[in-house]
């Protein structure tokens, strides 16, 4: 595990509590597997949190760009490590870390995702970096988040779906203008097994600690070994 330190290229409100940050790491990218984390914070300062990349190696490689979903406060802040961050700002990376990853398979299977809230961070990478393979596999995911607008890259998603590429399932817990054509509600159990159903898939789960526990009883319940799933939460 090393230390890098790059620039800020970018600061994007991506939700109205998530911010996408787009370090400049050029060739010297930190080399990661799709699924893992670093260490990030201010290069000036001692502070450091985790947080899952939220792009893919392969993305990275292309693009030397380095992205995270960072969760911010009421005021638009994430925290003192990375206190106001902008374009320019050096910013330091330690990692990667974490074995929540997506590994290469001896054969060729569905992978079914379930991500809640800034949870999707390390999924969308893992779904990049699946794209990114010769021959990609068949892809679920089901996405849950409080409202519409907290759906995190959801014309990104959106448009992986109409292409056919990713078969996506998103359901807002907690809408309240009634704008919202989705899914409504927690994720329910009928869901799982629809997607579980037949085509024993691996699976891989990301969110808050009680809902990461209520996904593995549910995908438990359908019927997946405790073998294909893997997890993260924070």
């Amino acid at each position: 595990m090393g230390t890098h330190r790059f620039a800020v290229r970018e600061v994007v409100q991506e939700t109205p509590r998530a911010v996408v940050l787009r370090l400049d790491a050029g060739r010297d990218a930190v080399p990661f597997a799709a699924g893992q984390a670093a260490m990030v914070g201010l290069a000036d300062r001692a502070g450091r949190k985790p947080y899952s990349i939220a792009c893919s190696p392969e993305h990275a490689a292309r693009s030397g760009v380095l992205e995270f979903l960072i969760e911010v406060g009421d005021g638009g802040q994430p925290g003192p490590h990375l206190a106001n961050v902008r374009p320019g700002s050096r910013v330091a990376v330690e990692g990667p870390i974490g074995g929540f990853l997506l590994a290469r398979m001896r054969r060729r299977r569905e992978l079914l995702f379930v991500a809640g809230g800034t949870g999707i961070a390390p999924l969308r990478a893992m779904i990049g970096s699946a794209l990114a393979r010769p021959h990609p596999p068949a892809m679920t995911l089901i996405y849950s988040a409080r409202a519409p607008e907290e759906f995190a890259f959801r014309r990104e998603l959106a448009g992986l779906a109409r292409r056919r590429q990713l078969q996506l399932c998103m359901t807002a817990t907690r809408e309240h203008d009634g704008s919202w054509r989705g899914r409504r509600g927690r994720i329910r159990q009928s869901w799982v097994d629809a997607f579980v159903e037949g085509r024993s898939p691996l699976c891989f789960v990301c969110g808050p600690e009680e809902f990461v526990a209520h996904l593995m009883g549910m995908l438990s319940a359908a019927g997946v070994p405790a073998r294909d799933i893997r997890r993260e939460l924070y």
